[in-house]
């Protein structure tokens, strides 16, 4: 009979065996208390390496889902800063009409008033901040970009203002009460000419006449430009002489004179009278009636019109105004001097606005929401209605209601629906921004669910089944309970055990 001993059974092994079974036990308990793999990367092993990098990916994606949260957030608040502006714009465009003065003119007091605080709130929005940030700055997002309402038409600290700025320019328009255009002729002639070669008054571009009484010499193109109204007969009734002007702004007028036989002659008309003479000298006496009638009417809302469009500076432009100071007399633009100038923008001034601010929110994808309130768009609505809100219909002005009609057609021009598609519009603004937000809104979907899939890889490596932890400690634990009975009961053998 063979006696089995413990060099037969190798009690050693059996006890690392058990060993390594309660280390992986208490690794099991470990990870079904946690959950986890592994306490540390080490005991990952080579998955430690999956591990690092999985979590730097999200790591970025949270990063950049940060950074889009923050974008959408400044674009909302663009969206409905814009929009409020699309709706003042409406407003604006449908607010003054031609011939629309209301009962008692009741609009010639209205109109300024309602251009005035319609000026107050787009300024207000243009100075829009989220969280001290602001968002029609362009990059220069720590300061206001444009100046208060009060500042910017009245002046402040010793300042000119828009009000102040547009009555220069006016006089320099105006000039002697005829544009700056002069007036002379004797005999049978009638002349008008140029004060000077500068961009202040009417400009002369054409003569026309119908019938045979008059020889004319054109304006030409020479400067300054002159031209002349010869009667060699006499004009039949009807017969009509007209002068074409190009005004500040760059809009035309047509003067038209008809000749008539009544007796006063009506406005725009020119007497016949005994001789050519005679005749010329009463076309002189109308030209020169209709130019002043004009001068305070159609040139006057084109001088503030031209003023707005130098104060009221665009994107790489310059603020100009009047230089000198004997206005009337003026004979160019100068570029104002901050020290006595009210700037009304401050923010930055690219040519790309939305450019201007940008944010990176993926790997290959950068998005530009930047903004600027010197562009074209919100720079038409802001010269519209500054020049609404300086102006001054006074029942006791024969012209008033010329210039309202004058101010109500550019006013419907300027802010006119056919300038939605132009690059820097409000309505094309709107577009770009939210076009911005939508791309946001895809890419952060397009991460969301990355993030997930990211997250399930790295559960696969960090993470363990409980249920399959569990199984696998009951089945250790039996091999372990064998395992300390089969060693205890050969460490126990004996000759002295085997012969009981």
């Amino acid at each position: 009979m063979t006696i089995i001993n413990r060099s037969m059974y190798p009690v050693q092994t059996s006890m690392n065996l058990i060993g390594n079974m309660q280390a992986r036990f208490a690794t099991l308990q470990t990870q079904l208390a946690t959950g986890q793999k592994a306490s540390n990367l080490a005991e990952l092993g080579t998955d430690r390496y999956f591990d690092l990098s999985i979590r730097a990916r999200m790591n970025r994606i949270e990063g950049y889902q940060n950074t889009a949260s923050m974008v959408t957030m400044r674009l909302g608040v663009l969206d409905q800063v814009v929009g409020r502006l699309d709706k003042v714009e409406a407003d604006a465009r449908g607010g003054m009409t031609p011939s629309a003065y209301g009962t008692a003119n009741i609009n010639f007091g209205a109109v300024p008033a309602m251009g005035r605080a319609q000026l107050d709130e787009v300024l207000t929005l243009l100075n829009t901040d989220v969280d001290g940030r602001y968002l029609f700055a362009g990059s220069e997002v720590n300061q206001q970009p444009v100046a208060k309402l009060a500042a910017v038409l009245d002046g402040a600290g010793g300042k000119a203002g828009f009000a102040e700025i547009a009555g220069q320019r006016l006089q320099a328009d105006q000039g002697n009460g005829l544009g700056r255009l002069v007036a002379g002729g004797t005999g049978n002639t009638a002349t008008l000419s140029e004060d000077g070669d500068h961009v202040f008054g009417f400009k002369l571009s054409t003569l026309t006449a119908t019938g045979s009484a008059v020889t004319l010499t054109s304006p030409g193109t020479a400067q300054p430009r002159t031209l002349s109204v010869a009667f060699t007969g006499q004009p039949l009734q009807g017969e009509t002489v007209s002068i074409g002007l190009t005004l500040p702004d760059g809009s035309s007028q047509t003067l038209t004179l008809k000749a008539t036989t009544s007796s006063p002659p009506a406005a725009g008309e020119y007497a016949i009278g005994a001789d050519a003479d005679e005749t010329a000298a009463n076309f002189r006496t109308a030209l020169d009636t209709a130019l002043r009638g004009s001068a305070r009417s159609e040139l006057a809302a084109a001088s503030n019109y031209a003023a707005a469009d130098n104060f009221f500076n665009g994107q790489g432009q310059k603020v100009m105004r009047v230089g000198g100071s004997d206005f009337a007399n003026a004979t160019a633009l100068v570029e104002a001097n901050p020290t006595n100038t009210v700037i009304w923008y401050r923010g930055s001034d690219a040519a790309d606005a939305r450019a201007t601010v940008s944010a990176k929110i993926d790997d290959a994808a950068t998005v530009n929401y930047g903004a600027q309130a010197n562009e074209s768009g919100t720079l038409n609505l802001v010269r519209s209605l500054a020049v609404q809100a300086i102006q001054n219909f006074s029942t006791a002005d024969p012209s008033a209601a010329a210039r309202f009609d004058a101010v109500a057609t550019r006013n419907f021009e300027r802010l006119s629906d056919t300038h939605n598609s132009e690059a820097g519009s409000i309505e094309m603004l709107a577009v770009e921004l939210g076009t911005a937000q939508t791309n946001v809104a895809n890419i952060g979907a397009r991460q969301k669910t990355y993030g997930a899939q990211l997250t399930n890889m790295l559960a696969d490596i960090e993470t363990v089944s409980k249920e399959d932890v569990a199984m696998e400690i009951l089945a250790l634990q039996t091999r372990l309970q064998a395992s300390y009975q089969a060693t205890s009961l050969i460490a126990s053998l004996s000759l002295v055990n085997y012969l009981r």
